[in-house]
């Protein structure tokens, strides 16, 4: 079976991207996850914490995810041709 590298990496894309931007905007809304928001925030460039900073880390994380889901499905297929 083989994975196709380019829709697994705009599938886990969206996933994190849109995540992380559930969490931020759930942690302005509601103060529930405020505190690890605000612990895993600041490893990240450009952190803010507000309805800007959720769409940067939103756009930060679809990057990152897609990237990595695509290595992921690549290696995958190398490793699946053996």
């Amino acid at each position: 079976m083989k994975l196709d590298a380019k829709a697994l990496g705009l599938t886990s894309g969206i996933f994190c991207g849109g995540g992380w931007v559930l969490l931020m905007l759930l942690s302005l809304w509601m103060e529930g996850a405020k505190s690890w928001t605000m612990l895993m925030g600041p490893m990240h460039p450009g952190f803010s914490y507000g309805v800007g900073g959720a769409i940067w880390m939103a756009v930060l994380h679809f990057i990152i995810g897609g990237v990595l889901g695509w290595l992921f499905a690549m290696v995958y297929n190398t490793l699946a041709k053996k």
